[in-house]
């Protein structure tokens, strides 16, 4: 028969679970929202594509999700599709580029480095777009439906 402890235990383990499995499926909502507003973002605001960019070294960048990156290049705003392992949302003090040979600009088929130097958290970029920082988001279907 047995004892209560390793009942005890049982009950707890089988809490702890049930427990991640309802976080997992609420991180997974959360997170597939997320990129629902992100791609409403991208889909308002990406412009044409470009060949390349050339920021300063004093010039901005943000996160875009976990496959695009915000750059600006001489007051400018670009996105920068990504490939690769590189995290740009944690990449909290800043991003490292590596460009084709010679060149300060960014075109595609460079690199962005974020994480610890030597760390492998690399993308390629992609692709390179005009952004819009000042076009108007479309409304959500689930905005509408909620307004109603």
């Amino acid at each position: 028969m047995p004892s209560l402890s390793s009942v005890a235990l049982s009950a707890l383990l089988g809490l702890g679970a049930l427990a991640a499995c309802v976080t997992t499926r609420e991180h997974e909502a959360a997170r597939a929202e997320a990129q629902a507003l992100i791609d409403a973002e991208i889909n308002a605001r990406q412009g044409e594509t470009v060949s390349r960019i050339c920021p300063r070294s004093s010039d901005g960048w943000k996160p875009l999700g976990d496959d695009a990156l915000l750059l600006e290049a001489r007051g400018e705003w670009y996105m920068a599709e990504l490939s690769g392992t590189c995290d740009p949302g944690s990449a909290f003090a800043g991003i490292a580029t590596r460009a084709g040979a010679g060149s300060s600009c960014l075109a595609r088929g460079d690199d962005i480095l974020t994480g610890r130097p030597r760390s492998g958290e690399r993308c390629v970029i992609m692709a390179l777009y005009e952004w819009d920082e000042d076009a108007e988001l479309e409304p959500s279907a689930d905005a509408t439906t909620a307004e109603e």
